[in-house]
């Protein structure tokens, strides 16, 4: 009786673990990437996620930590990937921030850096 119960709390971890998994958005890909160096201002910030999400928080920071002011809003709609437009930004070390809220209301938060060169 204990071996039955055993292999259908194992049976029943495995049948649910994708779905369990799937509750967090993971990234796909990422424009400006962390570490990324441009000899011009890149004009769009891109994230790419394997689910749909909303993208509730951006901001973007100078070398010194003040905050450029990119007019971001946050989304109320679910997509698979957002886009953000970037001021032109003059040569310098810069910092985005974002959170996005996935289907299950846990929240990611994720930090790059990039440059102006």
């Amino acid at each position: 009786m204990r071996l039955i119960k055993l292999l259908l709390i194992v049976t029943m971890a495995l049948v649910l673990w994708p779905n369990i998994a799937e509750a967090h958005p993971i990234t796909r890909k990422v424009s400006p990437a962390d570490g990324e160096v441009f000899p011009t201002c890149p004009d769009t910030f891109y994230v790419r996620f394997t689910q749909k999400h909303k993208l509730k928080q951006f901001m973007l920071f100078d070398a010194k930590g003040t905050p450029i002011d990119v007019g971001f809003q946050p989304r109320s709609t679910t997509n698979w990937e957002h886009r953000v437009q970037l001021p032109c930004l003059p040569a310098g070390q810069y910092t985005i921030s974002y959170m996005v809220k996935g289907r299950d209301l846990h929240e990611i938060t994720n930090k790059i850096s990039f440059t102006v060169k």
